[in-house]
């Protein structure tokens, strides 16, 4: 493959790369949290909860250490120079349905973050784990979605 094919197939919007390597360490965050809870950790979990005590908590995080391992690959693949040997729309359309996906995952959440925001709501009356989705695991389901959609939905010269 020639320079000039490989420099077509990266992504050239500075921003995007920025997107990329935070998606990267977004992914790689989380799968060392989902590893954390996997090994018996609790801290970020609702008091009470073990993912060890519960079998479908526990499937979730045997599947999703490997899954944003996997992710945190796919972001990198979009800017690295090994990541041009690879066929350039089936990378994209999976880091845009990575992005997709993670958003989709949080947008339930948006009636209660704004019901908060405007007083209507308040988070005393919300269960633990009730607290733990609104505040910490779907905010960052989130900020996972939009750095995946930054990363893979550049906006610059044609074919970027």
């Amino acid at each position: 493959m020639t320079s000039t094919a490989r420099t077509a197939r990266t992504v050239r919007v500075p921003y995007a790369a920025c997107a990329a390597y935070a998606a990267a360490a977004w992914s790689a965050l989380f799968a060392l949290v989902h590893l954390y809870w996997l090994l018996g950790g609790r801290l970020g979990l609702p008091d009470g909860l073990s993912v060890r005590d519960s079998t479908p908590l526990l499937v979730i995080d045997v599947v999703a250490v490997p899954l944003c391992a996997a992710a945190a690959g796919l972001a990198l693949a979009l800017v690295r120079p090994w990541g041009a040997r690879l066929p350039a729309r089936p990378l994209r359309v999976a880091a845009r349905g990575t992005a997709l996906l993670l958003v989709a995952h949080a947008v339930p959440s948006v009636p209660d973050w704004i019901a908060l925001a405007l007083g209507r709501s308040s988070p005393a009356g919300l269960d633990a784990m009730a607290r733990f989705a609104t505040f910490l695991y779907e905010p960052f389901f989130l900020a996972g979605g939009l750095l995946f959609a930054l990363a893979a939905f550049p906006r610059g010269p044609r074919g970027a």
